[in-house]
């Protein structure tokens, strides 16, 4: 395992913000992070592939196409606790780490990708403003043996990669973020806790009939089609507390 090089870490990071196509971001990343152990790259957003097709995410993956193509058709990525934990972790986690929270259907998912040779590896969270969270999952076909160091220079890099690419590649079709008013805000919060329309009304001191009229603009702005769907649109896009 390299010992830290300020330098290397810099090199990589100027040369992919210099990259003009993915090809080139993708080529410097992938030889950056053979220094660490790692052989496989997936980069993307996390996105329901039932609401949102592949073509409008960002989505690169240097996985064989054989897993590629098995994972689409069984939507593995709503079982798999790698991606799952991404949407909920803001740190780095190992893969080993994922497998110990994950369900029965988590684990064959994972054994999928065991199987193709990929057998170890890292998940590194992306999460911004404005923009959907997706993650930077880095495969090994071997045991890894990484320092707090190193998986800090990996993170780095990966954030500089995946942000790079998202602008250079976007902007996709569903990333602007709606914001929410602060009445509006407040109504999604309060019937998040399970408040009635009646009682947040009492609670802000305004008429039932705005509660209702500013849930349904908030249901506008985040394309809900219910209640339960508005809540947890507004949770997935932080805009009310969870």
């Amino acid at each position: 395992m390299p010992d830290y090089d300020g330098a290397v870490v810099l090199a990589a990071i100027r040369t992919i913000q210099a990259a003009t196509t993915s090809d080139a971001v993708i080529s410097v990343l992938g030889q950056f992070i053979e220094r660490y152990g790692f052989e496989r790259i997936f980069l993307g957003q996390l996105v329901n592939p039932a609401n949102v097709p592949l073509k409008d995410i960002l989505y690169i993956s240097d996985w064989p196409d054989e897993l590629k193509a098995e994972r689409e058709r069984r939507m593995a990525i709503l079982h798999d606790p790698i991606a799952i934990g991404a949407l909920r972790s803001k740190r780095p986690f190992s893969w080993a780490e994922a497998r110990r929270h994950a369900t029965h259907a988590g684990r064959q998912v994972m054994d999928s990708v065991h199987d193709h040779g990929i057998t170890d590896g890292m998940m590194f969270p992306m999460h911004a403003l404005h923009s959907v969270s997706g993650g930077v999952s880095l495969g090994a076909c071997g045991g890894l043996d990484l320092s707090l160091t190193h998986i800090a220079e990996l993170e780095i890099v990966c954030q500089t990669a995946y942000y790079h690419l998202e602008g250079l590649l976007g902007p996709f079709p569903y990333q602007r973020v709606a914001e929410l008013t602060v009445r509006e805000t407040e109504c999604v919060q309060f019937a998040a806790a399970g408040k009635t329309n009646w009682e947040i009304a009492k609670i802000l001191g305004i008429q039932e009939d705005t509660v209702k009229k500013t849930l349904r603009r908030a249901s506008d702005k985040l394309g809900a089609v219910n209640r339960a769907h508005l809540v947890a649109s507004a949770i997935a896009k932080s805009q009310i507390f969870p």
